[in-house]
């Protein structure tokens, strides 16, 4: 297939490892008559790129600066502005795409507190059901030196094994984790008893005791804590499940997916489709069974 995006076309500062990405993406589109929005469009070269990638499309661009283009198609237009004046996108959106944008680039400030105003602003109102947001360059808060990032810390590594002695309690590591071996005992006294319900009972109990709150902490700052945030719309229909003790009202993800990719993701905005799939996976749940009853593969010696 004939490579249509060329990395640095037209000064574009879009690197082939996204460019591949958005090739991939939107070759479906390219002969739609789509209407895109980029934010943070530096000297406009990527307009001019999404220009002839999309033969029919209407490009729009908006940047903090002005910028001139030279377009001799008429489909580019450019705008001046913050990425957070929602009234300035509410404006544009009216104007060009008064029935939804198909693609929402954002290659603005990468800062997340600005990123995610004029995300959840645009995505909710100006996005088409089915349509894509980009955001890029979400790597950058990885940075000690980046406005709102920090250094990396490596995670404790996960032992293979829980530990037979609490390993929390530094100034008494050698002291006994009671409730653990308490919980291993009960289970091993009940499993001589032969009683099915009586054990996956004690089961339950000793995987709580072992297992519960686990938590794994990661990296959370600037833009690589936005992305790790919006992860969680994907488990909305979880998080609000009644069922579940969820807070009400349960609600539907608005994404239909997400792809992470080294400094891009993709998200695809949920459909009326999507949210039946998933009210009829609901219906239906799976496993049918509690999950405690699944887990006899585990190790409960």
């Amino acid at each position: 297939m004939e490579q249509r995006l060329v990395a640095y076309q037209y000064g574009a500062e879009k690197h082939q490892l996204y460019l591949n990405h958005y090739e991939r993406h939107f070759q479906q589109l390219a002969e739609h008559h789509i209407n895109l929005l980029e934010l943070g469009i530096y000297r406009g070269g990527s307009l001019l790129q999404w220009r002839d990638f999309f033969r029919n499309g209407q490009i729009t661009g908006l940047d903090l600066y002005p910028v001139d283009i030279d377009d001799h198609t008429g489909r580019i237009i450019t705008y001046q502005g913050d990425q957070t004046d929602l009234a300035l996108l509410d404006q544009i959106a009216s104007k060009i795409a008064p029935d939804g944008f198909d693609i929402i680039i954002d290659d603005a400030s990468h800062i997340a507190a600005l990123t995610k105003i004029s995300f959840w602003h645009l995505f909710d109102n100006h996005l088409k059901p089915g349509g894509y947001y980009v955001i890029e360059d979400w790597r950058v808060s990885y940075w000690e030196a980046w406005v709102d990032g920090a250094r990396y810390e490596w995670p404790q590594p996960t032992a293979a094994r829980p530990p037979q002695f609490s390993q929390t309690m530094a100034l008494k590591p050698q002291l006994p984790n009671y409730s653990d071996r308490i919980a291993h005992s009960v289970k091993k006294l009940l499993d001589a008893v032969g009683n099915k319900a009586i054990t996956r009972a004690a089961g339950r109990f000793y995987r709580n005791q072992r297992y519960k709150s686990r938590r794994f902490p990661s990296h959370d700052y600037g833009m690589v804590g936005l992305i790790k945030q919006l992860i969680d719309e994907l488990g909305m229909d979880a998080i609000t499940n009644p069922e579940r003790n969820g807070p009400p009202p349960q609600r539907f993800p608005k994404f239909q997916r997400m792809e992470v990719c080294p400094g891009q993701v993709f998200i695809v905005k949920a459909t009326e489709q999507d949210n039946d799939l998933i009210a009829e996976s609901l219906r239906h749940p799976f496993p049918a069974v509690p999950a405690s009853e699944l887990a006899s593969a585990s190790s409960l010696e």
